[in-house]
C-alpha cells in the first residue's frame, strides 16, 4: 500500500519532493502522502481507484493503472478508506485512513 502511493507520487511528482506522514487523529492511524506534480483533473478524481483506469495518457506515463485499485483494495480489507484530493498542476495528496487497532500499534517504539 505504502509502495504503491510513494511509486505513484515519485511518477506523477515531477520531480519535486514527495511528503509522507503518519499520524493518529480521533483514534485512528492517519497516513498521508503528498507530491507537488501533475495533480488530477477533478472529473478524474472518482474513477482513478478502479481497475485499470489512469488520470493520464499511458503513452506518456507508462503503467497498467492497477497501482491505486490494488492500494484501495488492501486498504479497504484493513476496515479502512483512501480518498485523493488534487489540483491540476499543484500535486495530489492521498490521505489513507486506517482503524483504530492499527492506530495503537503503528506508532509505538520498539522495545530495547
Amino acid at each position: 500500500m505504502v509502495t504503491n502511493l510513494l511509486t505513484n507520487a515519485l511518477k506523477y511528482g515531477a520531480g519535486k519532493p514527495v511528503e509522507l506522514s503518519v499520524s493518529t487523529q480521533a483514534g485512528q492511524a492517519l497516513l498521508l502522502v503528498h507530491d507537488q506534480g501533475i495533480g488530477i483533473d477533478p472529473g478524474n478524481l472518482s474513477r482513478i481507484f478502479e481497475r485499470f483506469e489512469r488520470a493520464v495518457s499511458e503513452r506518456h506515463y507508462g503503467g497498467l493503472g492497477l497501482g491505486l485499485y490494488i492500494t484501495r483494495t488492501i486498504v479497504q480489507a484493513l476496515g479502512g478508506s483512501i480518498e485523493a484530493r488534487s489540483t491540476p498542476g499543484a500535486g495530489s495528496t492521498f490521505i489513507v485512513t486506517l482503524p483504530g487497532v492499527y492506530a495503537e500499534h503503528s506508532l509505538q517504539t520498539p522495545a530495547s
